[in-house]
C-alpha cells in the first residue's frame, strides 16, 4: 500500500536557507575579513543533512532493493560533482556531499524500517557518531580519511550525526529542540567561550567546537521552522522552497557562477562589491535562480530521452571516462559539469523508472 505523505514545506525552507549559506561558504572571496562570514556558510551542511535524514524516513514504504538501486545510482552519478570541483577526483577517493547524503540516507532508512529505533536513540546516535570518529582517528587508518573519518570534505561517520539529529528534531516535541539548543549553547560557552569555530580546521577535521556549533544551529533552526506556521506557507517562501526543492541542481549551478565571477574578479573590479561582499552572494543567487528556471523550462523537451536506461548507463560511463579521455584539467571540470546537470535535473525520472521496474518485478513474483 502506498501512503501519500503531505509535503512539509518547512524542510524545503531549511534546504533553501542551506543553499543561500552554501553560496557564502563556496565564494571564499579573498578579502581580509571574509573568514568572519565563512563560519555561517559552513553551517549549510547541517541543514541539508538533517533534512535528508527526515526525507529518508518518508521512504520506508519503498522496498530495500529499490532504495539501494536509487541511492547507489545517486552515489555514483554524484561523482560528476566531485569531478566538477576536482579534475583529479579519481586519483584519491574522497566523499563529497552527494556521496555522504546517499549512504547516510540508506543508513537512516535501514534504521527506521528494520531496526525501528526509539526516537531518543537517534539523539544518542548523533553524539555517538561524532565520538566514534574521534575514537577511530588515533588508530591511524589513513585510508579511511576523507571517506569514513575526518579529516576530509564530507566523511561519512562524523557527518552522519546530522542525519540522526534531523530525524530526532523533526519528531520530538518541539520544546525539546529549544531545550537541547540551550544545553549545547551553554556547553559550548563553557568550553570555548565566545570564540567562533575555526572556519578551516573546524569543518575539515570536524572538531568539537564545529560539531557543537553546527548542532546548536540545527536544533534552533528546526525549533524556529516548526514553531512558526509562516514557514509552511509556499507563497511567502517561494524562493527558498524553489532552491530547496531543486537543491541538487543548485549545487552545480551556483558553483558555476562563483567560478565564473571569480575568474573575472568581479569582487575586486567592482568597488561596491568589494566593500559589500553580500552583493556578490546576491549576484550568484540571482544568476543561479534565472539559469535554473531556464534549465527546468527547457528540460521538459528532453525528458523522453532520460526515460531510457541506455541514456543513464551512457551518462554514468562518461562521468568516469572523462578523466581518461580529456587531458586538460579545466576541460574535465567543464565536461563533468555538463554531465552533472542532466543528472541533477532528471534524477526524479530515474527514481520513477526504478519504482516501475521493482513494482513490475514484484507483481511477477
Amino acid at each position: 500500500m502506498n501512503i501519500k505523505i503531505k509535503r512539509d514545506y518547512g524542510l524545503d525552507v531549511l534546504k533553501g536557507v542551506g543553499c543561500a549559506l552554501m553560496v557564502i561558504a563556496h565564494s571564499k572571496l579573498k578579502m581580509w575579513d571574509y573568514e568572519n562570514y565563512l563560519i555561517w556558510g559552513n553551517l549549510a551542511p547541517a541543514l541539508f543533512f538533517s533534512a535528508a535524514g527526515v526525507t529518508a524516513i518518508f521512504q520506508i514504504q519503498k522496498p530495500f532493493r529499490e532504495m539501494l538501486a536509487l541511492y547507489g545510482a545517486i552515489f555514483l552519478f554524484g561523482f560528476s560533482y566531485s569531478g566538477f570541483l576536482n579534475p583529479n577526483f579519481l586519483s584519491k577517493l574522497e566523499f563529497e556531499i552527494i556521496q555522504t547524503i546517499a549512504l547516510s540516507t540508506l543508513i537512516i532508512y535501514v534504521a527506521e524500517k528494520y531496526l525501528k529505533l526509539n526516537l531518543w536513540l537517534y539523539l544518542i546516535l548523533g553524539f555517538a557518531a561524532f565520538g566514534l570518529d574521534k575514537l577511530i582517528y588515533p588508530l591511524a587508518f589513513e585510508k579511511l580519511e576523507g571517506i569514513f573519518i575526518a579529516p576530509g570534505l564530507f566523511p561519512l561517520i562524523p557527518w552522519l550525526s546530522m542525519f540522526f539529529f534531523g530525524v530526532f528534531t523533526y519528531r520530538v516535541k518541539n520544546i525539546y529542540n529549544l531545550i537541547i539548543f540551550f544545553i549545547i549553547a551553554i556547553l559550548y560557552y563553557f568550553l570555548f567561550g565566545l570564540v567562533m569555530p575555526d572556519v578551516n580546521a573546524g569543518k575539515w577535521q570536524f572538531l568539537l567546537d564545529f560539531f557543537l556549533f553546527s548542532s546548536a544551529f540545527l536544533f534552533l533552526s528546526f525549533f524556529v521552522v516548526r514553531a512558526m506556521d509562516v514557514f509552511q506557507n509556499p507563497k511567502l517562501n517561494r524562493l527558498l522552497i524553489f532552491w530547496g526543492t531543486n537543491s541538487l541542481l543548485f549545487l552545480y549551478i551556483h558553483y558555476t557562477f562563483i567560478k565564473f565571477f571569480r575568474l573575472f574578479e568581479l569582487q575586486r573590479n567592482i568597488e561596491i562589491i568589494w566593500n559589500h561582499p553580500w552583493l556578490f552572494w546576491i549576484l550568484v543567487l540571482t544568476a543561479s535562480t534565472i539559469v535554473m528556471l531556464i534549465i527546468l523550462f527547457i528540460s521538459r523537451w528532453f525528458e523522453l530521452l532520460f526515460r531510457n536506461w541506455f541514456t543513464w548507463v551512457t551518462l554514468l560511463i562518461l562521468i568516469f571516462a572523462v578523466p581518461f579521455i580529456i587531458d586538460k584539467p579545466s576541460y574535465i571540470t567543464y565536461a563533468e559539469l555538463l554531465l552533472g546537470i542532466p543528472f541533477a535535473v532528471y534524477y526524479p525520472t530515474l527514481s520513477k523508472m526504478l519504482k516501475e521496474k521493482f513494482n513490475a518485478n514484484h507483481s511477477h513474483n
